[in-house]
């Protein structure tokens, strides 16, 4: 309600805002956190004079509401399907034949190193953050266990719930090697480890299937303790490969603009087929994602190795890739295309059917088979507006190429393909509080002398699943 709060701090802060101060403003006239002004003005008025929610009193209403919106964004992305998409296709069995082993990965929160802040700011992390040295997670997890699947793990392990965009990505100069060419002809590394943006299957949230009754983290946990099965279309390899000709055709020509300095030069054009790779990303805005990004359908052992193979190695495997599906695959997916587009009552289900059985078949046929690690090191980007980025470091390996595992925690993790979280350094943080800086003003409000803004940035806080308790390693995931 616009009445919500009612302290001299409130009223002085309201006040300002009915003068058309911003946020900001406010926060340096009197001397306060932006957190601590948005905290205090649940509503604003809008266009219309109608109320507009501030960024905090979203933040509350959607975690409050966060199992019912769950499972209506469940419902509302499974409407985007094709129509004529299985309710629940079989795509890809697990993928893994090698004996199972163990991986020791260290997870820090970029930029939550202690010695990065200022005093004041390094000890409220370290006091009431419970910071040692950084923010940051040693987990011994499956070999089998996909990226995805590590995506929910780490929204786990360090407080998160899954509200945000995400994505992994190589080291730069890797991402750089591997994609250095002219896009047709390094096209096989996408399906392959890179994904490829794809503009005719929204499946983006293919496994987005919560449901009211489960609360969001007991789902988050499941999606990580199950045996994975992809069971969406865009990222096999074909499927790559297939939107990459399709784009070719819709844009036979790029122009590419000249971004040096001095006299304004004359917009220049390159053919499709002779642009590199970093020309493609000059005149393209891709409307469902970057080209620049994992599949995350990759197993850790498929990415993540002590001992990774040289990159020009693992890209030549790429490029050797069989091509001669492509043709077939793409007249079966133009019919199923075709098919969704038209009225229910008036496609041949029968075709439409057998069209999307032949594509699966294909699917698997092409889909590689033996991926070869590449890295020990991976970036993990997290709600791309509070810029959240963790370091993924594989530091050990166990029971790999079937040798004896002296580690019990490890062999455990083995027999049962179960993760576990054997250290941490700091609580959890949480979602929308504004990045590291963010957090520590929370902290700062929490643990301040003046008791009503403590209190109500503690209910906010925890309106956002936060609770300040200090979890042992063994009971986060």
């Amino acid at each position: 309600t616009m009445g919500l709060w009612s302290s001299p701090r409130s009223l002085q802060i309201r006040q300002l805002a009915d003068q058309g101060k911003s946020s900001v403003e406010i926060a340096e006239m009197l001397q306060v956190s932006v957190v601590m002004v948005q905290n205090y003005l649940p509503y604003k008025k809008g266009l219309y004079d109608e109320p507009e929610k501030t960024d905090t009193a979203m933040r509350s209403e959607k975690y409050r509401a966060r199992n019912r919106s769950y499972a209506q964004r469940s419902r509302s992305r499974e409407h985007k399907r094709p129509d004529g998409l299985p309710e629940d296709p079989t795509t890809a069995a697990p993928r893994e034949k090698k004996a199972p082993y163990a991986m020791l990965l260290h997870l820090e929160l970029r930029d939550s190193r202690l010695d990065y802040f200022e005093d004041d700011e390094a000890k409220i992390l370290a006091k009431y953050g419970g910071v040692v040295k950084s923010i940051s997670r040693d987990v011994i997890v499956p070999s089998s266990l996909a990226l995805h699947q590590l995506h929910y793990l780490i929204n786990m392990a360090f407080g998160w719930t899954n509200s945000h965009l995400h994505d992994f990505k190589l080291p730069q100069p890797l991402f750089q090697s591997l994609t250095a060419g002219k896009v047709l002809e390094i096209a096989p590394v996408f399906g392959y480890y890179l994904q490829f943006p794809n503009s005719t299957f929204d499946d983006e949230f293919w496994d987005d299937d919560y449901e009211e009754t489960k609360s969001p983290r007991t789902w988050m946990r499941s999606k990580y303790l199950k045996q994975y099965r992809y069971r969406g279309i865009s990222e096999y390899w074909l499927e790559n490969q297939v939107e990459i000709r399709e784009l070719a055709r819709r844009r036979s020509m790029l122009t590419m603009h000249s971004s040096g300095s001095g006299a304004k030069a004359e917009p220049g054009q390159v053919r499709f087929e002779d642009a590199s790779f970093q020309e493609l990303l000059n005149p393209f805005m891709f409307d469902t994602g970057m080209p620049d990004v994992l599949k995350e359908s990759l197993r850790l052992s498929e990415i993540l190795s002590l001992d990774p193979v040289d990159i020009e190695t693992a890209k030549a495997s790429a490029l050797a890739m069989d091509s001669g599906g492509i043709g077939l695959y793409k007249r079966y997916r133009d019919v199923f295309v075709a098919g969704a587009k038209q009225a229910k009552g008036s496609r041949d289900e029968s075709i439409q059917s057998h069209a999307f059985l032949q594509m699966q078949m294909l699917q698997k046929k092409y889909e590689p088979k033996h991926v070869m690690p590449i890295t020990d090191k991976l970036l993990y980007r997290y709600d791309y507006g509070d810029g959240w980025e963790v370091d993924i470091t594989l530091v050990k390996e166990f029971g790999k190429d079937n040798r004896m595992v002296a580690d019990e925690t490890a062999a455990k993790v083995i027999a049962d393909r179960r993760p576990v979280c054997i250290a941490k350094d700091g609580l959890h943080v949480l979602d929308d509080c504004g990045h590291v800086f963010g957090y520590i003003d929370m902290l700062e409000i929490i643990h301040g002398d003046d008791r009503e803004e403590a209190r109500d940035m503690r209910e906010w806080a925890r309106g956002q699943g936060w609770t300040g308790r200090d979890v042992s390693p063994r009971q986060i995931l």
